[in-house]
């Protein structure tokens, strides 16, 4: 290898700077006594430092190579911890200086791991590296990868802010209520804060309702009209949820007092209650969606947009569905001729819906048409 007219240079690399924080040597360590006793003190520094490995490793490539009559030289570059820009940097003018130092040929590079072959670009960039001599110790390499990704993704959950909101911030905020309620003697109240908290955040990452408001709000005005729709239909259906308990609870108490003594008596009282629970709660869960729907076909309209034609056939159709449902809800309860109203029900909204659809299809294909012309 030396044939080529010059040394080869035994080259062991500290991208992390643990030498020179752990010892009072400064790098570049140029000759084989130097490495030797760089080594030497890292080691007694930390026993289970890889890079004191790393660097007698390098003694013993150079004196195996001596041994076969090449003629090479030994030396140690380091890096520092905190960034690796900074490291890489150091590192280039460290090699520099020592390939300065003698005419050398190539570069044997000795890594203890994935992250000091990082550097192998920089390194190829100034002299050829003819051969790679990697060391292991105490672990594999493969191991030392899967640390090396998974290190690199918890850092990303902590510092990148799009995930530390909530694989730190939903957390630091569960801990702080359960704290403060505990600490005031409330750990049943707690263990309900927590599971608020988390199915909180797990309903507005699961549906994206944050990216939805951040979008409506970063938007133009008409934007807000969708944005107060939204939480307006949210708070009355969840009216609606509590308003089809009560008069659930007010048509058939003695119902939902068996069933809440005894699950197995739902299959009895189980489709009764369902009916009440529905006529309570049906009118107000519509008008929760005809107030999203009225604010998406306000918010198209201002817009000029085309899909104001979809927003309406939805809302038309919202009216046309009510009373079937409300007539099931009346089937369930067990009123006479309730099936017969429901099937009526049904063929006259399904003969409406079919004469919009094919009206409303007939307008934007003649509109469309129009357009092309």
């Amino acid at each position: 290898m030396s044939g080529q007219g010059g040394k080869l240079l035994i080259l062991a690399v500290d991208r992390d700077g643990d030498l020179e924080s752990k010892t009072n040597v400064h790098s570049p360590v140029y000759g084989r006594d130097q490495i030797v006793s760089a080594a030497t003190q890292l080691a007694i520094s930390d026993p289970e430092e890889a890079d004191a490995n790393a660097l007698f490793a390098a003694v013993r490539e150079h004196d195996r190579l001596e041994e076969q009559g090449e003629h090479c030289e030994v030396a140690a570059v380091c890096g520092v911890a905190d960034s690796s820009l900074d490291a890489d940097r150091k590192i280039r003018r460290e090699v520099e200086n020592i390939l300065g130092r003698d005419a050398f040929s190539g570069i044997v590079l000795v890594s203890d791991g994935v992250e000091d072959e990082q550097i192998v670009p920089i390194i190829q960039s100034l002299k050829p590296i003819v051969s790679v001599v990697r060391i292991v110790v105490k672990h594999s390499r493969t191991v030392e990868e899967t640390y090396l990704v998974l290190g690199r993704y918890l850092k990303m959950l902590v510092n990148d802010p799009r995930y530390s909101k909530f694989f730190v911030g939903v957390p630091g905020l569960i801990f702080v209520f359960a704290g403060i309620l505990i600490l005031f003697g409330r750990a049943f109240e707690a263990g309900i804060a927590i599971l608020l908290i988390l199915g909180m955040a797990f309903l507005i990452r699961g549906f994206n309702l944050d990216k939805l408001a951040a979008s409506m709000l970063s938007s133009r005005p008409y934007a807000y009209l969708r944005l107060f729709s939204a939480v307006a239909s949210v708070i009355i259906f969840l009216v609606a949820v509590s308003t089809g308990y009560t008069y659930m609870d007010l048509k058939d108490p003695s119902g939902v007092i068996a069933v809440g003594g005894n699950a197995a008596l739902f299959l009895n009282d189980g489709p009764t209650l369902m009916g009440y629970y529905l006529i309570g709660a049906l009118p107000l869960v519509w008008v929760s969606f005809a107030i999203y729907l009225t604010g998406a076909l306000l918010a198209h309209l201002a817009r000029g947009s085309a899909r104001v034609w979809r927003d309406g056939v939805l809302i038309v159709l919202l009216g046309l569905l009510y009373l079937p449902m409300n007539q099931f809800a009346v089937f369930l309860t067990g009123q006479p001729n309730s099936s017969v109203l429901l099937v009526s029900e049904v063929l006259v909204g399904l003969a409406a819906t079919f004469a919009l659809v094919t009206a409303v299809y007939g307008r934007i294909r003649s509109r469309a048409s129009i357009l092309k012309e």
